[in-house]
């Protein structure tokens, strides 16, 4: 196997989790080849040949590659001392940094006791395996997954939407193992929709994305602790994201049905499911840019934001985009005769970028790899090319408090292979009593 030197522990901690832990992999001298002057990757080669025929040509000894259980296991019970209990939870978090099951902030004991309470957030089996967690193959079995939740801090109610965004990372569709090990600063958006948002007291209204509720922190920290733990990616191992993202610690927000436009469906009608019904969407987040519906047309402003997105990295193709309108932004363009998909068709036309951004022709290898049709290819440069695929790949939905006016644009990481999934989120038989236990978690505010 051939990489890029910044790659390389990534392809070993790869081929290791592949069962193929003695694969040869040769580490280029550059960070990257795409746009390299034909001279510079003559000499990249040169210096690489003889390292890649001694690979191909020389035995190597053979590693035996620890086997995945056939069957999920029970977690390992631990125990921590000290001289009291102070001094036993910090042994176990520096015991559990050491070994890097966390994300650096202090983390509530999954105790037994705390184990078993979070189960009762679900009435699938302990041991029911909900996916399986990229890059390094974790089973994510319902017990693992909740063990992960009481380490956040979260509630045992917020169980069902835990495990559903769990079922929806680990869907091909999304592609986990891209999202977790990629160089690009991408990182998973939760988006909550339907009646769940009331009863868990997520916060859908002024800073959604932001501090404040138990819900939204600890939600999207669990989901954070399921990447590292179960999925084991580990900053300059196998998630190689060159500085980040924010996002990373874990977000989500909610859908603000309460003051969204008449008329306007909701995010999880869009998708596809009934009214009645709650979802949890995730995304492959990348920037959130602020828009604005203070000046001129707003949604000549999004475009705007659409083009500039697609024209710093055009190969970044393919992947839907997401406009969350505040309920401000919502109003304006509501009074000027706009839907959702009234939205959605004018910013397909107007978010348009020429062909030349995708670079020089044939496109070739970087089409193949990032998914690009060739009619792309085969356009003038002048020729104009939409920033998603589809009219549907743009999301429209409302968010957010009654502010000035402020709403994002939230770009996709990119490179066609990541999409926006929404899977409804089911409740157990015990749900009136799990929301009768999370009496006094509510955040004292409201919608005003």
């Amino acid at each position: 196997m051939i990489d890029a030197k910044p790659f390389f522990s990534d392809s070993k901690s790869s081929a290791t989790g592949a069962g193929v832990p003695d694969l040869q992999i040769i580490a280029l001298s550059v960070a990257a080849t795409d746009g390299l002057p034909k001279a510079d990757l003559e000499q990249v080669a040169k210096e690489s040949v003889k390292e890649i025929i001694d690979a191909l040509t020389k035995a190597v000894p053979t590693v035996t590659a620890p086997q995945a259980p056939s069957q999920p296991k029970r977690a390992e019970v631990l125990s921590y001392a000290g001289k009291d209990y102070a001094e036993a939870i910090a042994n176990m978090e520096k015991f559990f940094l050491t070994n890097r099951w966390g994300d650096g902030l202090p983390i509530i004991p999954p105790t037994e006791e705390a184990v078993e309470e979070m189960l009762k957030g679900t009435d699938l089996p302990r041991d029911h395996v909900v996916g399986i967690i990229d890059p390094r193959k974790g089973i994510g079995t319902v017990e693992k997954i909740a063990i992960n939740a009481v380490m956040a801090g979260a509630r045992p109610a917020y169980m069902p939407v835990i495990i559903t965004a769990v079922q929806a990372m680990t869907d091909p569709a999304f592609d986990l193992y891209g999202v977790q090990c990629t160089g690009g600063l991408t990182a998973p958006l939760l988006i909550l929709s339907g009646p769940i948002i009331k009863d868990l007291d997520v916060n859908f209204t002024y800073s959604t994305a932001g501090p404040g509720w138990r819900a939204n922190s600890t939600i999207g920290r669990a989901i954070r602790l399921i990447l590292i733990n179960l999925g084991q990616a580990w900053p300059g191992i196998n998630d190689m994201k060159d500085v980040g993202n924010p996002a990373k610690v874990g977000i989500l927000i909610g859908e603000n049905e309460v003051q969204t436009p008449s008329g306007w469906p909701t995010l999880r009608e869009q998708e596809g499911f009934p009214k009645s019904a709650s979802t949890v969407s995730v995304y492959a987040s990348l920037s959130y840019r602020q828009i604005g519906c203070i000046y001129g047309d707003p949604l000549d402003y999004i475009a705007g934001n659409m083009k500039t997105a697609l024209n710093s990295q055009a190969d970044q193709w393919g992947e839907e985009v997401v406009v969350v309108f505040s309920p401000t932004n919502a109003e304006i363009v509501a009074k000027n005769g706009y839907t959702p998909d009234k939205i959605r068709q004018v910013l397909f036309e107007k978010g348009r970028v020429t062909r030349k951004y995708f670079g020089p022709r044939p496109l070739g290898t970087v089409a193949i790899a990032h998914a690009i049709p060739k009619w792309i290819d085969d356009l003038p440069d002048d020729g104009l090319v939409p920033t998603v695929p589809k009219v549907e790949d743009i999301k429209v939905f409302v968010a957010g408090g009654r502010g000035p006016g402020c709403g994002f644009f939230i770009d996709r990481w990119g490179f066609g292979q990541s999409h926006f999934l929404t899977k409804e989120i089911k409740l157990p038989p015990n749900w009136n009593d799990l929301l009768k236990n999370l009496q006094g978690w509510e955040t004292p505010v409201e919608v005003k």
